[in-house]
């Protein structure tokens, strides 16, 4: 619902092309926005068509600053995917998909100011990191945690802003998240990475020649991402206790979700990802 509810907050707020970029974490942000800032028991379920279902209606979630909040944030990570891609590998696909989508990311810029200076500073020292071929995981993971501790925050509203335990426990969670989802981007592209001469941490300086302790540090890093933002949610699950209605469904099921991706799903993904690694060692 929340997934859906993102997808229809695109197409209205953004421009209906710019809801082919959409991606399931863009509903866990806002799933966990909701959670924190208490909002979760207020959720409004409506029911409609579906744009890839046509002959199916879907329930989702509307009239949610955080759904929409989120769905900004898709589409301007999105926009600077498309633009990265054009510049490392001259796609003529992305750079149509950049320019049809621009105008909404425009409008997602112009409301949501801080996220997007946060997107556009950590995308160039990104790219600057790529450029000097950065061998340290931590240096070359450094700007997108940060980017993402930022956006897990929603500076760009009230709701949480006098809340700084809140604001300090969602930041760590993002920054761990954020730092997670690039290491094991790196790990799921070293071979195609490798074929075709990208950028990849795990590429460059004494990790090519000491492969197997490369792997095993990243191993070492993900597990204590994945520890510290589990360590983070517990503590933010115990404070909006003691602020909600613990027996309403809607936070039931919020938990639900989110637990079972920061208990279980990413730490499936990391052992089956990382598995394949070791074992081409």
């Amino acid at each position: 619902m929340y997934y859906c509810g993102v997808c229809k907050s695109i197409g209205r707020n953004f421009g209906q092309l710019s809801r082919f970029g959409l991606v399931y974490e863009a509903a866990i942000l806002a799933l966990l926005l909701d959670v924190a800032s208490c909002n979760i028991v207020n959720t409004k379920i409506s029911r409609a068509g579906c744009i890839a279902h046509p002959y199916k209606k879907s329930f989702f979630v509307e009239n949610s600053d955080c759904v929409d909040y989120a769905a900004a944030i898709n589409v301007l990570l999105m926009y600077f995917k498309l633009q990265d891609n054009w510049q490392d590998d001259r796609k003529f696909s992305a750079l149509s998909a950049k320019a049809a989508i621009k105008r909404g990311f425009k409008k997602a810029s112009k409301k949501y100011e801080i996220a997007a200076d946060s997107i556009y500073i950590s995308i160039n020292q990104l790219n600057k990191i790529e450029k000097n071929n950065c061998s340290s995981i931590d240096e070359a993971s450094e700007p997108f945690a940060a980017m993402m501790s930022s956006l897990f925050k929603w500076l760009d509203n009230d709701s949480l802003v006098n809340n700084n335990t809140k604001l300090d426990l969602l930041g760590k969670i993002g920054y761990n998240v954020g730092k997670w989802i690039y290491l094991i981007d790196a790990v799921s592209d070293f071979y195609d990475d490798k074929k075709k001469g990208s950028y990849n941490v795990l590429l460059k300086g004494d990790n090519t020649n000491n492969f197997s302790s490369a792997t095993e540090n990243i191993s070492f890093t993900l597990q204590m991402c994945m520890a510290n933002a589990a360590e983070a949610y517990q503590e933010l699950i115990r404070i909006t206790d003691k602020e909600i209605d613990t027996n309403n469904i809607n936070y039931i099921n919020a938990k639900g979700v989110i637990d079972n991706l920061l208990y279980v799903g990413i730490r499936h993904i990391t052992d089956t990802k990382v598995g394949k690694l070791h074992e081409s060692v």
